[in-house]
Order: structure tokens, then C-alpha cells, then sequence
């Protein structure tokens, strides 16, 4: 169980936390005006590293409201007389765990299982390994060594013209 100074020093980190977390967002919100009246003369480019600029900012946003959202119910645990405790199976929440991550209101376990369950798991595979041919090693030749991708991927045809065939001659003829 958690001492009153414990929870009071969460407590205090958690309104840090929060306060920096508001900051930032608030920050974050510019106006992505360019100044231009009209595309017309731009470069594509430049708008698609305004649009990249834009999503990234938008994204690292709703990162931020996702944190303050937990701080704001870690808050409201401490509130309640709750934090500390998981409240999934309401065991006590190690406290190496509230040291790292002191917003969380789940044990261990069931942080695992909430990460499986929303697809965010961090021992998962990347789920291009499903569709990649098991034989193949990372340098592109099969185990045995003998063919790489780009023998494999020249089986379906390539950009070779007459003048690239080793006797100036299409086969095809």
C-alpha cells in the first residue's frame, strides 16, 4: 500500500505532468497560414511537407490530449483513494511501475493485455512478416544462397532493351 507521502509525490508529478502537457498542446496549435493567396505557383513539394508538418503536428496532439486524459484519471484515482491499485483486478500496481509510468491505473498484466487487445503490443511482429516468404533470410538470397530477390523479381520481366543484351541481338526475334 502506498504511504501519504508516496501518493502526495505522485500527486505532484501527475499536476507537472499535467501542466507541461497543457502547455505543449496549447503551443501547438499555431496557424498554418503561408501567406500565399493562391497554390498556383508553389511547388508540390512544399505543399506536401506543409501537409506532412500539419499530420505530424496533429498526431503528436492527440498523443498529447491521450496522456493528459490519463494524468486527469490518475488525478481522479488519487482523488478517490484508488491509485495504486489495478482496476481491472485490483491488486496493488508495483511501485517500480508508478515510478516510470505514474499515470497508469493498471498492473502489469492487464497493461499487456489492453496493449493486445488495441493491436499496440510492443513484442508484437510488424504484420508485413505474414505475407513474406519464411525462406528467405535478410540479405534477399533463399537459405541456400543460391537466388536473390532480384533474380526472382526479373522472372516477370525487366526494362532490358536489344542494346542490353550481351550480343546486341533480342532473342525474341
Amino acid at each position: 500500500m502506498l504511504s501519504e507521502k508516496q501518493i502526495e509525490t505522485f500527486k505532484t508529478r501527475l499536476l507537472k505532468e499535467k501542466e507541461k502537457t497543457e502547455t505543449n498542446i496549447e503551443n501547438r496549435e499555431l496557424d498554418y497560414d503561408t501567406g500565399e493567396l493562391s497554390n498556383y505557383d508553389n511547388h508540390p513539394g512544399d505543399s506536401g511537407d506543409e501537409l506532412f508538418l500539419r499530420e505530424r503536428d496533429q498526431a503528436m496532439t492527440d498523443m498529447q490530449e491521450d496522456m493528459l486524459s490519463d494524468v486527469d484519471l490518475a488525478l481522479q484515482a488519487i482523488d478517490n483513494g484508488t491509485y495504486g491499485v489495478c482496476k481491472v483486478c485490483g491488486k496493488e500496481i508495483e511501485l517500480d511501475r508508478l515510478d516510470i509510468i505514474p499515470e497508469t491505473l493498471l498492473c502489469i498484466e492487464h497493461a499487456k493485455e489492453e496493449a493486445e487487445r488495441e493491436g499496440n503490443d510492443p513484442m508484437s511482429r510488424p504484420s508485413e512478416e505474414d505475407v513474406l516468404d519464411p525462406s528467405v533470410t535478410a540479405t534477399g538470397k533463399d537459405i541456400d544462397g543460391t537466388t536473390d530477390g532480384f533474380s526472382k523479381v526479373s522472372e516477370f520481366g525487366n526494362s532490358d532493351t536489344p542494346s542490353d543484351k550481351e550480343d546486341g541481338i533480342d532473342p525474341t526475334r
